[in-house]
């Protein structure tokens, strides 16, 4: 019995100890999370701006005008504040990383969308999938990168573009290192929590799982 008593008091002064930790730990992820560039996500609004459109090839993506202009629909978090963005080309191999690929802003404010601020930098580009249908080809291609603020803080995201060609051997055309025309049909972009921002949430979630345990053996 004195043995039990000795467990279970320990175990209980475990859970009160790791329970500041684990709100540090929240806080600290909360406030990194405060520090970052910007946390959200958006997608293409397809609508109120000329198409776009763009020469698809192993080596970059060329936008028509360039830089293109999207609309953007959807948004949550931090990019309510912006309504558009332009699409810079891109240099697909080798991809610089950081490279420039969205500057955000708002359309009827002239300057914001090319003031190099709220801006969306490429990491990586994955190769395309295709899609073939009736009359065409569908491409979508995921990336990586990170949002920057203007002011050095960034934050880490994700996201995939779509395109649409009449070229239904787009896929091959691409395999062979050519060029193929599309048209502009998506964009999503999303940003990924932190690591420590996970790491902190599994804290509280261990010590709640301790704390319901030690409820158990009470009762």
């Amino acid at each position: 019995m004195i043995n039990f008593k000795s467990k279970f008091l320990n175990a209980t002064l475990a859970v009160t100890a790791a329970i500041p930790l684990a709100t540090a730990g929240l806080f600290t992820s909360a406030s990194s999370a405060q520090a970052a560039a910007l946390n959200g996500g958006f997608n293409y609004g397809g609508a109120g701006f000329p198409q776009t459109t763009v020469k698809v090839s192993k080596t970059s993506l060329q936008f028509a005008p360039s830089p293109g202009l999207a609309s953007l629909a959807l948004q949550s978090g931090d990019f309510t504040a912006f309504n558009a963005a332009n699409i810079f080309n891109v240099t697909t191999n080798p991809l610089t990383a950081g490279s420039l690929f969205l500057d955000l802003g708002v359309f009827a404010t002239p300057g914001t969308l090319t003031d190099g601020a709220n801006t969306f930098n490429l990491t990586s580009f994955n190769t395309p999938t295709f899609s073939v249908q009736t009359a065409g080809t569908s491409v979508r291609v995921n990336y990586l990168g990170f949002f920057d603020d203007g002011f050095g803080n960034k934050t880490n995201a994700e996201g995939y573009i779509t395109f649409v060609t009449q070229d239904t051997n787009a896929q091959t055309t691409y395999n062979d290192g050519k060029t193929f025309d599309a048209t502009f049909t998506g964009l999503a972009v999303s940003t990924v929590p932190e690591p420590a921002a996970l790491l902190g949430l599994g804290a509280v979630g261990a010590v709640m799982a301790m704390s319901r345990r030690r409820k158990s053996f009470v009762q």
